[in-house]
């Protein structure tokens, strides 16, 4: 990351801070920035109490000892379990790299010392809290937490051992979970700050008519559930339903189309035309009265989500009329448990379920967990960004753009992917639903290592630039006209290659400045590529130049070494 560049995680988690606890606690220290770098670090600490702990925000402010003499422990904290919580908490202005060893030990030791109960060495913030301190020791039920906080990397093993090793002497075979350390980097609060914002998990109950089960390998349900059922569920919860699902509503498609007409038509076939509804939920729970024939049962359902179906809910939303005398609809329901654990497993569900009816790879973007993240941390700075297909009530760049944007910015020297950008993106995610992720197009575009901020002011740059061309593409004529029509991807490519500062940046969104220069830089290389592409007899029309990996290197050779030479 360049020098000065904050990670967009670090920036939000500091406006978090501001808001919770500004004016609340106050910073100390020589200047300006030491007081700055001491209320985040007094501020970090305290959120972790919140989150981890379950004070309250009087409590956690409160939990603070730093000052001379916290022996590298910056907050105590005794809950009503008896589980007392140690922070030492670092603020890293940078965002990046890992607390320094001596810090590690310092703290590692205050953890010692207060297990001896040796107060004395500790200052009178500490004092204050020797009384609940000692009763939690000899309660016979003490826990002790230790928390190393910091707005860093991930922790070095030299640091783990310290840890670790102090973990090993004080645990003992009646009580093996004394002591534990626990590490929490700038990812781990930035996933705690994107789960705050979460809709609680859908817990309902569910009844299913002539149904079944089978208990191993995993728990699942199957049988009829009534339309209206479902139609509440979507009335009751939204998109929430589709939390887990590869695809949004798809609106007025063939295959939804289809659905209707049997919705409204032939409600008694509808069982036997649609493949149901597959649900994934971390428990199923029988409820209420219990019938041997299994002819009807209740249960409770809890973290429920639709993988498939999504299309058969929507439309029964959409077209199934309560008031309607006429039994009924039945749809076939699948319910499988999976425990917290089963991620992986889960997805492979969603993944074959969805290989029976007609959907794209592009759709299967939405198992990618990184996609998730992306999307939640530019939401909580009010940018949308939709990685599955469908609509959103709101929404700003989708998966198949930023797919195309990364085509043009990833390094490409023989074009292939800038082709393939042009003639069909969708391709650029052709081996998302294989086993070997990690050896595809995909993967080489959407990087592990690739930040939110980051792909969002790629996609800036690339709409900018789209919107450009179009401009130009209404002004000119004849071959000039086809050539702006049709040069989206290489002149993205190298506008990216000319405009790489622009990229690592601690604002989100581009200023006016940043997509002035972008806007200009762009008219000029468009007309370089006019002019070399003249020059050439290509033989073919501007459309097929542009989609031919061998033509285009050439044509990005001329165009890169006229820009040279300028």
């Amino acid at each position: 990351m360049a020098g000065g560049v904050k990670p967009h995680e670090l920036i939000q988690l500091c406006e978090l801070l501001d808001a919770r606890f500004g004016g609340k606690i106050i910073g100390t220290g020589t200047d300006a920035n030491a007081k700055h770098r001491n209320f985040y670090s007094k501020a970090l600490a305290a959120y972790v109490l919140i989150q981890e702990a379950g004070a309250s925000e009087q409590e956690a402010i409160q939990a603070s000892i730093d000052g001379g003499q916290d022996h590298g422990i910056d907050s105590v904290y005794v809950d009503a379990t008896q589980t007392v919580w140690l922070v030492q908490s670092k603020y890293k202005d940078s965002g990046i790299g890992e607390v320094e060893l001596a810090e590690v030990s310092k703290f590692v030791d205050g953890v010692k010392d207060l297990a001896k109960q040796k107060y004395e060495r500790f200052n009178e913030h500490l004092q204050a809290k020797t009384v609940a301190l000692s009763f939690a020791f000899d309660s016979g039920v003490a826990k002790v937490k230790a928390v190393l906080a910091y707005t860093g990397g991930a922790l070095g093993d030299d640091k783990k051992r310290l840890m670790s090793d102090l973990e090993a002497a004080l645990n003992q075979p009646a009580d093996p979970y004394f002591l534990s350390f626990l590490n929490r980097g700038l990812a781990s609060f930035h996933r705690i700050q994107l789960d705050e914002h979460l809709p609680a998990p859908i817990t309902a109950e569910i009844t299913l008519e002539n149904y079944g089960h089978i208990d191993e390998p995993y728990l699942c349900y199957f049988g009829s559930i009534t339309g209206t059922q479902l139609k509440s569920l979507k009335d009751q919860y939204g998109e929430k339903l589709f939390d887990a699902n590869i695809r949004h509503f798809q609106g007025n498609t063939v295959v939804n189309q289809d659905i209707s007409e049997t919705i409204k038509n032939n409600p008694e076939h509808f069982f036997y035309f649609n493949n149901g509804v597959t649900f994934i939920c971390d428990a199923i729970r029988p409820i209420g009265a219990r019938d041997e024939t299994r002819s009807s049962g209740k249960f409770r359902v809890e973290n429920l989500s639709v993988i498939n179906g999504a299309q058969t809910v929507s439309s029964l939303t959409i077209d199934l009329d309560e008031k309607s005398e006429e039994p009924d609809i039945k749809v076939l329901a699948t319910l499988i448990a999976l425990d917290a654990d089963l991620e992986e497993f889960g997805s492979k569900i969603t993944r074959f379920r969805n290989n029976q009816n007609t959907v794209s790879d592009i759709d299967f973007a939405a198992l990618d967990e990184n996609q998730i993240q992306w999307a939640q941390t530019l939401q909580q700075s009010g940018v949308f960004y939709r990685y599955k297909s469908g609509d959103l009530d709101q929404e700003d760049f989708d998966v198949e753009t930023a797919a195309k944007a990364l085509a043009c910015w990833v390094s490409d020297s023989d074009c292939n992917l800038i082709v393939q950008a042009k003639k069909d993106a969708k391709k650029l995610f052709s081996r998302v639903a294989g086993e070997e992720l990690h050896g595809s197009t995909y993967h080489c575009l959407f990087k592990d290592s690739l930040q939110a901020r980051q792909l969002w002011r790629i996609v800036q740059i690339h709409l900018l630039i789209r919107e450009s061309l179009k401009s130009d593409a209404r002004q000119s004529t004849g071959v000039d006209k086809d050539i702006n029509a049709n040069s989206l991807m290489l002149l993205s490519h190298i506008v990216y290659l000319k405009l790489k500062q622009y990229i690592e940046h601690n604002e989100l969104k581009l200023s006016l400045a940043h997509s002035n220069i972008v806007c200009t830089t762009a008219q000029s290389i468009a007309q370089t590529i006019i002019t070399e592409y003249k020059k050439v007899n290509w033989g073919k029309s501007p459309a097929s130049v542009f989609k031919n990996a061998s033509d285009l290197k050439i044509l990005k050779g001329a165009v890169m070494a006229a820009l040279a030479d300028a």
